[in-house]
């Protein structure tokens, strides 16, 4: 091989290897493309469209629309996901619920809350909205969480009372949790033990956190006497 082809090859080769580069990024990007357009297509192009789609008769599409604003996870999901809390198919609603806690937008918790007291709340719903709730950690869902933990002897449901309030950390939830750190039931004395150390802890974490009834009276209380 002489030179002349030498130099022509070392000129040729940066520039076919170029060409193969841009046809790889050119087929990804179409594919990107292809993707894209079938996701306005099939799911909706944006919120509004995915709200849309919650009212379609075919729940399968609902639950397209319910997957794509849980992936979207924007404050603006929020108002269409507690409308398909609602949603008479099961797996809707468990999305949905399941979406609100990952977003933990507190613009959730009082219609969450509200299922707790509804009686037509199916039981895996009320699971579900307990663990969002927690997910969340809005103060505000404190009260109606321990009033529902007074409400159910249900074991299950009263573990995922104390998840929840466990996880938001309230100084509120103590004395009721602390109730059941005694319960005959092994796996709630075991969440209402965790739940305990958690919101004492964030309890204590707080700046100029203040002392719990409890704690009042047991400062203010008679010393006893070393021996």
């Amino acid at each position: 091989m002489n030179i002349t082809c030498r130099a022509a090859i070392r000129v040729v080769a940066p520039i076919l290897l170029l060409v193969v580069w841009a046809s790889t990024a050119a087929a990804q990007i179409d594919t990107y493309k292809a993707v894209e357009r079938y996701n306005r297509v099939s799911k909706g192009a944006n919120v509004e469209e995915w709200h849309k789609r919650l009212f379609d008769p075919d729940p399968n599409k609902r639950l397209e629309a319910v997957d794509s604003l849980a992936k979207d996870g924007s404050e603006e999901c929020v108002k269409p996901l507690l409308d398909a809390t609602a949603d008479p198919d099961p797996r809707v609603r468990a999305k949905a619920i399941d979406a609100l806690g990952e977003i933990g937008s507190p613009k959730a918790t009082q219609v969450l809350s509200q299922y707790l007291v509804l009686n037509n709340t199916d039981r895996a719903s009320k699971q579900r909205v307990l663990v969002a709730l927690g997910r969340i950690g809005d103060p505000a869902a404190v009260d109606p969480i321990i009033s529902y933990l007074h409400k159910t002897n249900d074991p299950e449901l009263r573990c995922a009372a104390l998840y929840a309030l466990g996880e938001i950390g309230d100084g509120r939830a103590i004395e009721p949790v602390q109730a059941l750190a005694s319960s005959p039931d092994a796996n709630v004395k075991r969440l209402a033990s965790e739940a305990l150390v958690k919101i004492k802890a964030k309890v204590a974490a707080l700046p100029n956190a203040q002392p719990t009834i409890l704690e009042l009276e047991r400062r203010l209380g008679p010393q006893q006497k070393p021996r």
